[in-house]
This record gives structure tokens, C-alpha cells and sequence, in this order.
């Protein structure tokens, strides 16, 4: 007993470890989003009045020469780039006081501005995530190649479902619920994207096809076939060009955000749980993860968390980026603003939203953590 409590205690101590790692990660493509923000609203000459990371009790602030306060505040679950005129860090509403401005500070006042203008500085934000994680994709498969796999089995181990399933070594898998599965990691995507614990995977056995059910008794994100790929050879490590790493890293963001869009499909449509939604904790839990697996495994989370968190900012809600890209949008097209009582309940939902996804994701990650930390 005295054992196990030793060993929870260490795993407690590595989680807190893992928790300031998180941290980091966090704000440094919170830092990378904001800086998207300010670099698009220097081009067009607007004057920004606060660069702050996290929400909450202001830690430190300093005054730069044109007047921009750079802030650390107490929560790190966000940031914001104020720009002068703006009531509050959202942008969605003017301050009242913006007709008191001089007629120059009108002029790099936020809410005079044209709204191709707002658009861009919006939209700058969250791209500039995937343009963040594109380019250090780009040099990872520049430096260390990429790994092709065939899809072909290896070994099985024993007790697995796979076993279970009678695949065999030297197995190709073909596809896995009618989805081509041409490298080994194919066969995974597919199996954690599948919405039913009922898969179907076609096999090449030996030059005759055939079809295996397999049946799984877990979550999707915990799906494990019990299948190994062959040893990796020399063969299956691909060497890239520059043009060529940039163009694989482009498409493994569009996979990336395809997946995405999958998950929340089967999420509205109740063909799949939320359960495997994570938020802050699980974050950490799955950088914890990450930086065991070595210096590639941590990139590849970095590059996850800086895609989730644009794609998450591009979606249409309220205090979102995306909320603001519909609002200003629809600005556009009719020529007129949206009334600032219906911005005001909008906001209020998205508020609502939000909060309600926080919750949902801790009711999520702390009983799997605790379960995990204490055995």
C-alpha cells in the first residue's frame, strides 16, 4: 500500500511538472494568435492600446514608446489586443467615449475603420496559428524526412482484438470502414474517427481480399488494434525537399482540421460521445504525454495545440474570432452595423457557450486524471 502511494505521489509531482509545461505551451501559441492580431492591425497603422496574455488581475504591465501596454494577467486561458476605441478586449463594441477622440486619433480608432480592414485583423489571428504550425512542420519533415509505412502488418499481440478479429502477420490493410488506409498510420486515423465501436477492415491476405469485423470495448480515443508494423527501414524514411516538406505540412493541417471537423459531426449528429472532449487539464495530461515520447512527439503536439487553437477561434461563436468574422461580415454585405443591444445578447450566449465547453471538458479530464494518478 505504502508502495502505491509513493508511486501516486511521484506521478503527482511529474503531472505538476506536466501542468507548467502545458502552461507554457499555452501561452506561447496564445502569444503566437495575439501577435497575428498585432502585427495586422500595425500594418494598417491602428493604434493598439493593450497586448495582454491570459484574462483576469493584471501581474505586470509595461508601456512601450507608441503607447501599447504589454500585460500578464492572473488566468492563462487566453489573451487579447485591445485597440484604441474599443470598449472592451472583444471588439465588439465601441467605447463610449470614442466621439470624444481627436479627428487623428479617429484615424487608427478600431471602430472607424473600413470593415475589410476589421476582417483582417480578425481573421489574422487564428491564420496565423496554422501559418505557425505549417512553417515548423515544415522544418521537421526538412530535417528529419517523413516516415511512410506500408500498411501492412508486422506482428499481432496476443489477446488483442486484433487477434481476437484472426489478423494475421502479413496482413495488408486496405481500409478500415471503407476509408484507404495507405501507410500505417492510416489505419489508426481511421480507427479513432470511426463513430462506432463496429469496424470493418479489408485485408489483403496473401492476394485475396476479404473483410473482418472488429469489435471494440472502449472510448475511440483509446482504441487499440494490438497490431505492430514491420520494422522500419531505411526505405521508409522519405527525405524532403524544402517545397516538399512545406507542401506535406500544409496537408497534414488540412487532415488535421478534416479530423476536426469529423469529431464535431459525429458529436451533432449523437453518433459519437463528448466524453473525449479535453480542456486545460487534459492539455496538460496530453503534453505530460508528449514530452515523454521525445523531441519529435512534443513538436507534433505543439503543432496540434497551435491548429486547435486556431480552428477553435475560427468557429462562429460569440467572443470568438469567428463570431466577429460573421458579425463584421454581414456588416459588409448589408452596409449597415448590427444593433448593439443584439451584439450585446449574442455575447452573452457566447459567454454561455463557452463556460458550458469548460465545464463539460473538466467534467471530462478530472475523474480519468484522478483515476490515472491514483491507480
Amino acid at each position: 500500500m505504502s508502495f502505491c502511494l509513493m508511486a501516486s505521489f511521484v506521478e503527482i509531482i511529474s503531472y505538476a511538472g506536466y501542468v507548467l509545461i502545458a502552461v507554457l505551451m499555452l501561452l506561447a501559441m496564445i502569444t503566437v494568435h495575439e501577435f497575428g492580431h498585432f502585427i495586422a492591425g500595425k500594418i494598417f497603422g491602428f493604434g493598439i492600446e493593450e497586448f495582454s496574455i491570459g484574462f483576469g488581475k493584471k501581474l505586470f504591465c509595461r508601456k512601450d514608446k507608441k503607447g501599447t501596454d504589454w500585460c500578464i494577467r492572473a488566468i492563462p486561458l487566453g489573451g487579447f489586443v485591445q485597440m484604441l476605441g474599443d470598449a472592451d478586449a472583444s471588439s465588439a463594441k465601441a467605447d463610449e467615449s470614442i466621439n470624444d477622440l481627436t479627428e487623428e486619433e479617429k484615424k487608427v480608432a478600431f471602430p472607424f475603420q473600413p470593415v475589410r480592414k476589421k476582417l483582417a485583423i480578425i481573421f489574422a489571428g487564428p491564420a496565423i496559428n496554422y501559418v505557425f504550425a505549417i512553417l515548423l512542420m515544415t522544418g521537421v519533415y526538412a530535417v528529419y524526412g517523413d516516415i511512410k509505412i506500408p500498411s501492412v502488418v508486422g506482428s499481432v499481440k496476443e489477446d488483442s482484438v486484433a487477434a481476437a478479429a484472426g489478423i494475421m502477420a502479413g496482413d495488408k490493410i486496405l481500409s478500415v470502414d471503407g476509408n484507404e488506409t495507405k501507410y500505417f498510420s492510416d489505419i489508426k486515423r481511421w480507427v479513432v474517427l470511426a463513430p462506432s465501436n463496429e469496424i470493418v477492415l479489408k485485408i489483403d491476405r496473401d492476394g485475396k481480399e476479404m473483410d473482418v469485423g472488429v469489435t471494440f470495448d472502449t472510448e475511440p480515443s483509446k482504441r487499440v488494434l494490438g497490431i505492430m508494423s514491420k520494422p522500419l527501414a531505411d526505405s521508409n524514411l522519405e527525405k524532403l525537399s524544402l517545397s516538399d516538406s512545406f507542401i506535406k505540412s500544409v496537408e497534414l493541417a488540412y487532415k488535421m482540421t478534416e479530423d476536426t471537423l469529423i469529431y464535431l459531426g459525429q458529436v451533432f449528429t449523437f453518433s459519437r460521445s463528448p466524453d473525449e472532449m479535453r480542456g486545460p487539464l487534459g492539455i496538460a495530461e496530453a503534453s505530460g504525454d508528449a514530452a515523454k515520447g521525445g523531441m519529435l512527439s512534443f513538436l507534433f503536439f505543439l503543432v496540434q495545440i497551435s491548429i486547435g487553437i486556431g480552428f477553435i477561434n475560427f468557429l462562429p461563436i460569440p467572443l470568438l474570432d469567428g463570431g466577429q468574422l460573421v458579425v463584421y461580415s454581414i456588416e459588409g454585405v448589408t452596409g449597415k452595423a448590427i444593433n448593439p443591444k443584439i451584439q450585446e445578447k449574442a455575447l452573452m450566449v457566447g459567454a454561455i457557450l463557452l463556460m458550458g465547453l469548460l465545464l463539460l471538458t473538466l467534467w471530462n479530464d478530472i475523474p480519468r486524471i484522478f483515476n490515472r494518478l491514483l491507480g
